[in-house]
């Protein structure tokens, strides 16, 4: 799997489609620049989302009021930017407020899009759907795991039909933990191809303080996905893969000032690499027209915020088939050393052999100095705290030894040159 996906709500994707038959052109380069990852139609949209057309009008209810019609040519328009992304399609369906009908008609629309893979996500957080102020929630009520579980399963049921045999992955839990003994009977129960939940290390639902750069820069913030290391185990008895279905630095649209800053850019280099360690196969990281979204659209033109140079550098370090290994021994900074495989020539590109990278992560504020044996020339790749954007520099060996000085909560990638 790509390392990094994107999951975006339902009406910030039909914004950013914009008004034309086909979306702007800078959309589609932008998802291009980030590798065409995995899009996913998701959050907490993807329970409140119709097809086009199904809506009464007036509504009847305040409940029907506050549900999202999807445009008519949002597939369509979808279908266009797919088919010169290539990226693959993962579509959420409305479990709490939809209706076996309205899924068919999503499941008919999404196959009309998809240009490059297509799977299928049955509801949005489950776990959650018993709380009436869920964004607070500690800890579940007796017996609610298994009443909850039992529901899931029984409105799962209901849609799956509609799927036609499809690819599904789930059940996109809010917080794992709340089902931790049912998680394997909902893997079997449902088929899951891939199993997908969420995670997000803070929570700007907390209130002010809850969310600061210290916070997120914190080993604790990017080693989160250590935590769910059951969840990897128990996909894997399954014979499926885990992914972080939906992340971010803060839950409920993240903390402007933090999760709009260089520091975010930091913590998702540091994340993305424990939740691979862990065992996860892929992050993906939320648009909610929040603080945190990578980039934002405006105007037909996209706007990238520090977050997305991370994600842009993590598809580029981390292509398909490479593998990481911890080094230990490397004092004041976590290294990860990157084995990537050798590709074949293909008709646009000559064949590359095998060859490695070294990530060096300072989580410090102190600037670390490290010595590299047997370096020639190198090129240095970092993204830092406190400056937005990825520095590049090309490293002269002297004696076959290179200096580098790695600065305080920064992260550097030492490659081949070239």
């Amino acid at each position: 799997m790509a390392p990094v996906g994107l999951s975006l709500e339902y009406p910030l994707m039909a914004q950013d489609l914009g008004a034309g038959p086909c979306p702007p052109p800078a959309l589609v380069a932008e998802l291009q620049r980030l590798g065409s990852p995995p899009l996913a139609l998701s959050g907490i949209s993807q329970d409140l989302t119709a097809p086009p057309g199904v809506l009464p009008n007036p509504a009847p209810s305040w409940e029907v009021a506050t549900l999202y019609p999807l445009p008519p040519p949002f597939w369509s328009q979808l279908h266009c930017l797919l088919a010169a992304t290539k990226d693959p399609l993962d579509v959420g369906l409305n479990m709490h407020t939809g209706s076996p009908t309205w899924a068919a008609a999503m499941v008919a629309g999404a196959r009309t899009a998809a240009t490059n893979g297509l799977e299928f996500s049955l509801g949005n957080e489950p776990d959650l759907y018993f709380y009436p102020n869920y964004a607070s929630l500690a800890k579940g009520l007796p017996g609610h795991e298994t009443k909850a579980a039992n529901l899931y399963l029984q409105l799962a049921g209901a849609l799956e039909p509609t799927l036609g045999g499809a690819p599904v992955i789930g059940p996109e839990l809010a917080i794992s933990a709340l089902w931790r003994r049912q998680l394997p009977r909902v893997i079997a129960a449902v088929h899951d191809r891939t199993v997908g939940v969420h995670l997000y290390p803070l929570s700007a639902c907390e209130g002010p303080g809850a969310v600061t750069i210290p916070k997120l820069l914190a080993p604790a913030a990017a080693n989160a996905p250590q935590s769910l290391q059951w969840v990897v185990a128990d996909a894997a008895a399954a014979g499926a893969p885990a992914i972080l279905s939906e992340a971010n630095s803060a839950s409920c649209g993240g903390q402007e000032g933090v999760s709009n800053t260089p520091a975010a850019a930091v913590w998702a280099v540091r994340y993305v690499l424990a939740a691979l360690k862990t065992g996860f196969r892929e992050v993906r990281f939320h648009f909610s027209n929040g603080a945190y979204d990578p980039f934002v659209m405006r105007g037909g033109q996209v706007y990238p915020r520090p977050l997305e140079s991370a994600l842009v550098a993590l598809n580029r370090w981390l292509p398909l088939g490479a593998t990481l290994t911890t080094v230990p021994g490397v004092r004041g900074l976590v290294a990860t050393a990157i084995a990537v495989p050798a590709t074949p020539a293909t008709a646009t590109a000559p064949a590359k052999p095998a060859t490695w990278e070294l990530i060096l992560d300072n989580e410090t504020a102190k600037p670390r100095t490290v010595m590299l044996r047997g370096a020639q020339g190198l090129s240095v790749e970092s993204l830092s705290a406190v400056r937005a954007g990825m520095q590049v520099g090309q490293a002269g060996a002297s004696g076959g030894r290179l200096k580098l000085v790695v600065a305080g909560n920064s992260v550097a990638t030492v490659l081949p040159a070239g």
